[in-house]
């Protein structure tokens, strides 16, 4: 993954500017010259994004695995995810470019920001929107992939999406719409495997509630960290964010999210009827301690600790959810 672009000396003005690097390493590094704007703007290089992505989708799936254990066998369990992770990508890309888009003239305005593709003029406003259509198309096609009852609930995520660039102009709260965005990947997950929450008793529908909340939580929690990173040009943008938002009081606030998390991953389990293993380490423990660990760990006022705890959260998080889903999958 790319690093944080390289610092100028400051001038006798007190300014700096970011260098722009071409990545040296990675998939990107190989693409033709004229490629590579386009795959930055759709983060190839940055692939932390698209496991974030992806991991409302594993888990959905694995969850209705575990409702279904002897309906849903390995092969085609696989095979649905692979249609969901290669979709994600598309999806994460066309996201990041429409986003990069609409926030070009912010992005100008905040250090860390400043080399993107279109902010920096690698890739026009125009072509831009071109590219987000271009990688929409692809995501659409991998959805026609999966059964038909999964359009009801990918378009209220292709629509928050779309919204989610707007929000930080006039709400402190983004990440809320990022997370209830991102979270429905846990429905189009489990509908992708044939199972119909709208068929389901009401402690299964309740579980599930449950896991999306829990999966909202998740990403306020990690998406706040990594916009601690712009925090203070974020500020002086008029860019809107809970980072900004609660300032002061960032670290409480996280605490009290975790909380929320695991015990919305608890009553999921309840409802579920779920067994003891999806309890411990494998599955509410594990992440009651990744959490904790993260939390307490990360340095909320250094851009590097809050990038490194973004890029990992996935598997700290999503690992241990998934072993406790897994374990119910195979009882």
């Amino acid at each position: 993954m790319s690093s944080l672009p390289a610092r100028k000396p400051i001038d006798s003005k007190g300014s700096s500017e970011p260098t722009y690097h071409p990545p040296s390493t990675g998939l990107v590094s190989y693409l033709p010259s004229s490629f590579v704007p386009y795959a930055e703007l759709m983060r190839l290089d940055r692939p932390a994004g698209i496991y974030l992505f992806f991991v409302p989708h594993l888990l959905g799936t694995l969850y209705a695995a575990a409702l279904s254990p002897n309906d849903i066998g390995v092969q085609s369990l696989l095979q649905t995810l692979l249609i969901l992770y290669a979709g994600t990508i598309f999806m994460r890309g066309a996201a990041c470019s429409w986003n990069d888009n609409l926030d070009q003239e912010y992005d100008r305005q905040v250090y860390r920001c400043k080399t993107r593709p279109i902010a920096r003029g690698a890739v026009s406003t125009v072509n831009g929107h071109i590219f987000t259509a271009f990688l929409t198309a692809f995501a659409a096609g991998f959805l026609m992939l999966l059964p038909r009852t999964v359009i009801p609930y990918a378009i209220p995520s292709i629509f928050l999406l779309w919204l989610y660039p707007f929000t930080k102009r006039f709400t402190d709260y983004p990440q809320i719409i990022l997370g209830l965005q991102m979270s429905l990947g846990v429905f189009v997950g489990i509908v992708a495997t044939e199972v119909d929450p709208k068929e389901q008793p009401l402690p299964k529908q309740i579980s599930m509630l449950a896991l999306y909340g829990a999966l909202v939580t998740w990403t306020v929690i990690y998406d706040t960290i990594y916009a601690c990173q712009d925090s203070k040009d974020d500020a002086k943008a008029g860019v809107k964010s809970m980072a900004v938002r609660f300032l002061p009081w960032i670290r409480p606030m996280l605490w009290g999210c975790a909380a929320v998390n695991v015990s919305l991953l608890v009553a999921c389990g309840i409802e579920a009827g779920f067994s003891e293993g999806y309890y411990l380490f494998m599955g509410c423990g594990g992440v009651a301690l990744s959490l904790a660990t993260m939390i307490g760990t990360v340095n909320l006022d250094d851009p590097a600790s809050c990038l490194w705890w973004f890029k990992n959260t996935y598997w700290q998080v999503a690992t241990p959810l998934s072993l406790g889903l897994l374990a119910e999958y195979a009882a």
